[in-house]
């Protein structure tokens, strides 16, 4: 479900994170378009005024009678100075020089005939043929100018130059008059670098002096963003007005990075609730349309019990996908519960040929002893007839054991204590005793199952080891006690056979060397355990070893059937 969520918000992840930047970056560059429209609109309503001094000029260059009127000391023409008186506001000055230099008339009271060959205005307009502008200045009434200046021309002759001074001062109130928004400053900059602000502006918010040559060495309009050289943020745009003269427009951008991190913040929330409202849409859909008919489908599969019928019950809407998945659920679940008929009527089969084996073999095992028991009446030497009453019995326990297995119907394990129980009366009776009469018998066993091939070998054991006791133990018509107790701790199991009687003689005269005690050891060793003997106040017969589990059948079946020493 996470995988599905994570893939699921990628893209809508991706689009609106696109969308955000895009509108955050369109939001910073909107301070270089305003700057740049501020500085489009100043550059028009102030290069007018440069284009009228121009024209102005140039008609004025057009009439060859101001060099005629002024070689005749006559002045300037009564136009040149209605021109001044009309624009007083505007223009400081009117004059007029001839192709010397020499100033020939002008409207403000001058010295006439003095030379202005080494002004700069001169020079460039005789040597450039065209209209020019100087740098700012201020003329001999203290007055803040600009001059410009137009060569008059007869063919490609030079005849004279007529020049103007436009006031600064005209700047300044066109721009407090037009002004479209109090945040900008707007600075007119001359063909030395120097900026003059037409609007409310510290010096502070100039850009740096590099950044200032770079803006006006432009051949254009150009726009950058930069600090001022007061640490602001600003957007600039440089709009030339004439050859020598630029129009400089500062656009404060702190306000607007302010808002365009305020727009990316809310496109950041808007994000997230999106999202949000997405990945709980998906959730429910996917709850709705999958988890909820898995989960049905779970618990009607953890429900269900082999043997039993499957029964599909496909809710609406639910996807088809499920669909197929619970028909091959019950389509499995029908197959399982065929084949566990197979298998229990072959486990059937099985158990009753086991049974059968069993049967059978507990069968021949009691013809041989009964043959033992026939054979060991025709014996004279008591020794002999002894030996054949031993393997009759030995027989005989196994005979027992084999009926167990096929009355239990375990076949792999035996209940110990009711075998012992039986084992132990039968031993009794073939010993011509009955327990409780002259000896008693008691069985102390916990309850424990004890796989067969384990079984065997304790059978055998126990065997030996009561019937040596009862044999020999109680002389003389002595009473006294059996005992066999199993004890078990986990895997670990004690087996103690223990009598009251005189002690236990194994078949021999001399301990330790009969065939009793060879087999004992035998079946010890088989068992997988260790055994002690002691003799004081009877005998005590203490054999420890580990219960096996079925899982370990494999490995005991490696071992040999018969402890060693059986067969001697």
């Amino acid at each position: 479900m996470f995988l599905l969520l994570l893939v699921a918000s990628v893209p809508v992840v991706g689009i609106a994170s696109a969308n955000a930047i895009l509108g955050y970056e369109a939001e910073l560059a909107s301070g270089r378009r305003t700057a740049t429209i501020l500085g489009d609109v100043a550059a028009a309503r102030h290069g007018a005024t440069i284009e009228t001094l121009q024209q102005t000029l140039a008609g004025l260059a057009r009439r060859s009678e101001l060099v005629a009127a002024g070689a005749q000391s006559t002045g300037c023409p009564p136009v040149v100075r209605a021109l001044l008186s009309l624009y007083a506001e505007r223009y400081a000055n009117f004059w007029v020089l001839d192709a010397a230099g020499k100033l020939v008339c002008s409207t403000q009271p001058s010295q006439s005939g003095r030379s202005l060959q080494q002004t700069d205005y001169f020079r460039m307009a005789a040597t450039e043929r065209k209209f020019v502008l100087t740098s700012f200045r201020r003329d001999p009434a203290g007055e803040a100018v600009i001059i410009g200046a137009v060569p008059i021309l007869a063919g490609e002759a030079l005849q004279g130059v007529v020049a103007g001074s436009l006031l600064l001062d005209h700047f300044i109130r066109d721009e407090a008059r037009s002004q479209e928004r109090a945040a900008q400053r707007t600075w007119l900059v001359d063909r030395g670098a120097v900026p003059l602000p037409l609007t409310r502006a510290a010096p502070l918010d100039l850009p740096p002096p590099a950044v200032l040559q770079r803006l006006i060495q432009q051949p254009g309009a150009v726009t950058v963003e930069a600090r001022a050289q007061g640490g602001a943020e600003f957007a600039y745009a440089s709009t030339p007005l004439a050859p020598g003269l630029r129009l400089l427009v500062g656009l404060p951008t702190g306000s607007i990075r302010s808002a365009a991190n305020a727009v990316l913040l809310r496109r950041a929330f808007e994000l997230a609730t999106f999202l949000l409202a997405c990945l709980v849409v998906i959730v429910v859909g996917a709850d709705l349309a999958i988890a909820r008919p898995l989960r049905l489908l779970a618990g009607r599969v953890r429900k269900w019990r082999p043997g039993a019928p499957f029964r599909s019950q496909p809710l609406q809407g639910e996807p088809d996908e499920v669909r197929a998945l619970e028909q091959a659920v019950a389509d499995a679940a029908q197959a399982i519960s065929g084949r566990q008929e197979e298998l229990r009527s072959a486990l059937r089969q099985r158990d009753l040929l086991m049974a059968e084996i069993h049967h059978r073999v507990k069968n021949n095992l009691q013809i041989v002893a009964s043959l033992l028991n026939l054979q060991a009446g025709r014996l004279r030497d008591p020794r002999a007839k002894a030996e054949f009453i031993t393997a009759r019995d030995r027989v005989q326990a196994l005979a027992t054991l084999h009926r167990h297995l096929y009355t239990n119907q375990t076949f792999e394990m035996i209940a110990l204590r009711p075998f012992l129980e039986e084992l132990g009366q039968q031993l009794f009776a073939a010993l011509g005793e009955r327990p409780g009469q002259r000896i008693s018998l008691v069985v102390e066993a916990d309850e424990l199952e004890i796989v067969t091939d384990q079984a065997v070998s304790l059978a055998l054991l126990v065997t030996e080891t009561v019937t040596n006791a009862i044999k020999h133990g109680f002389p003389d018509a002595r009473s006294g006690t059996v005992t066999v107790t199993v004890h078990a701790e986990g895997d670990a199991v004690t087996l103690t056979v223990r009598d009251d009687g005189l002690g236990m003689k194994l078949d021999d005269e001399e301990a330790g060397q009969g065939i009793g005690l060879t087999l004992i050891r035998g079946f010890a060793q088989h068992l997988g355990g260790e055994i002690e003997i002691r003799g004081e106040g009877g005998t005590e017969l203490v054999l420890r070893f580990t219960l096996r589990r079925r899982e370990a059948e494999a490995a005991g079946d490696e071992n040999p059937a018969a402890p060693r020493g059986a067969a001697a």
